[in-house]
């Protein structure tokens, strides 16, 4: 088991209030609309912030009032988790404004993925508190039955986690590379948003650490790229893992780039003895699979288990 020693924030219970919050693009009533229903409907309350629905530009109102709307939900005694409504971009336009003594004195789950990775990031590395990737209740709307059947799924996973829960998932059928048994606590997240962070106190050492990666919309030099400067940052030293989740709509060049994401990933571990389990379901996809950010994660026999706290 790793040794380090993490901030669990409590584990729910029903009756407990969730906020939706939103850091980066602004959303809309009927966006989270199915979701709210389905927090509901599993023994929750739901808490939407008066600010919750506000625009500026493409944000989900301007980068003071986000701030300070989600600094008042860090002193809500009554939230015991903040939800991030969606992703897009915007966090790190507010989150040097945001005030993490608060989260420090008062430990809650904060979830969400994409953009929100840079979040997740800074509580972790800064506080050394456990946070949650996880889908976002964007992801329920404007679906189809079976995309929908799916959300719901990884909705009603990441509420169980949140229950305090122990997850496990099967990989068996996944592709692997130097396949082997490997432990230690998950950190990561969209790959962009991991080299943006670069340097900046959403920064830290992956070293003993299983690094989880995903991303969406980029094109495949530009991962590449982002592979390589991490690389010369030295992040890939001392890996116990990596875990790679979903890279959908990859884009190319009419001249083809020639490497494809798996082939890019396998380049740069070559020289290393890290394990890699491709095809974690978990990123910009309808079935994404919680992965909890400072508890104890087990690779053996073709099964990925988070340890219970």
């Amino acid at each position: 088991m790793s040794t380090q020693q993490t901030i669990i924030p409590p584990f729910l219970k029903e009756g407990d209030t969730i906020a939706i919050a939103a850091t980066a693009r602004f959303v809309t009533p009927e966006q989270i609309h199915a979701a709210v229903s389905l927090i509901e409907q599993q023994g929750f309350k739901v808490f939407l912030h008066p600010h919750l629905f506000d625009a500026d530009r493409q944000f989900g109102g301007t980068d003071k009032n986000r701030a300070l709307y989600f600094n008042e939900l860090l002193i809500n005694n009554e939230v015991k988790a903040i939800w991030c409504a969606r992703g897009g971009y915007g966090t790190v336009r507010m989150i040097d404004e945001i005030n993490f003594d608060l989260l420090r004195k008062n430990p809650k789950w904060i979830i969400g993925f994409s953009d929100v990775t840079l979040l997740l990031n800074q509580v972790y590395n800064q506080l050394n508190m456990s946070v949650l990737h996880a889908t976002m209740p964007i992801f329920m709307f404007d679906k189809s039955a079976e995309e929908l059947k799916q959300a719901e799924y990884s909705f009603l996973q990441t509420l169980d986690f949140l229950r305090g829960n122990k997850l496990q998932y099967e990989v068996k059928l996944c592709e692997k590379h130097n396949e082997h048994d490997f432990e230690g606590f998950v950190i990561g997240g969209n790959l962009s948003i991991l080299l943006s962070a670069l340097g900046s106190d959403s920064d830290g050492s992956w070293h003993n650490k299983v690094l989880f990666i995903e991303d969406l919309d980029e094109y495949l030099y530009h991962i590449d790229r982002l592979l390589f400067t991490l690389k010369r940052a030295g992040k890939f030293e001392g890996l116990k893992g990596i875990l790679v989740g979903s890279f959908t709509q990859m884009k190319d060049h009419q001249i083809p780039f020639g490497y494809t994401v798996k082939e890019m990933i396998l380049q740069h571990v070559s020289d290393t003895n890290c394990p890699v389990i491709f095809d974690v379901n978990s990123g910009h996809v309808p079935l994404n699979l919680p992965i909890p950010f400072g508890i104890d994660v087990k690779y053996q026999n073709g099964l990925i288990t988070f340890a219970s706290a």
